[in-house]
């Protein structure tokens, strides 16, 4: 498994004549996220501990034509989150980055203990 994972939602959708945004806010968590659930059996017995945790969130505010950009960022080394947007910066609470209109998230996986098997390459 990949060590990020990158999810989209579908804010924008097009038809003949416009393109429209969902403003909806979605709860998802910010830590321990477990995706075993989605792995098949076969995956799951090289990967035990598919669980992730959310490092950056893209955030798109206004029209679809137009608006802005804003980025939150996990430092790792204080766990704090940061909020940038232009040459801002600021410092906010991760209750937060759940009531924003997430455009791209982006989520790595929790070191863990388990040793994975090494792949060996066949030679022709």
């Amino acid at each position: 498994m990949k060590r990020r994972k990158i999810f989209i939602p579908q804010r924008f959708t097009k038809n003949t004549f416009y393109v429209e945004k969902n403003p909806t806010i979605v709860n998802f968590p910010v830590k321990n996220i477990d995706l075993s659930d989605y792995l098949t059996e076969e995956v799951r017995q090289h990967h035990p501990s598919p669980v992730y945790d959310l490092v950056a969130n893209i955030v798109h505010d206004g029209n679809p034509d137009g608006g802005t950009y804003r980025c939150h960022i996990l430092h790792k080394g204080t766990g704090k989150w940061y909020e940038l947007q232009d040459l801002h910066v600021k410092e906010i609470e991760p209750q937060m980055l759940t009531l924003t209109e997430s455009y791209i998230q982006i989520f790595e996986r929790q070191k863990s203990n388990v040793q994975y098997p090494a792949v060996v390459k066949k030679e022709k």
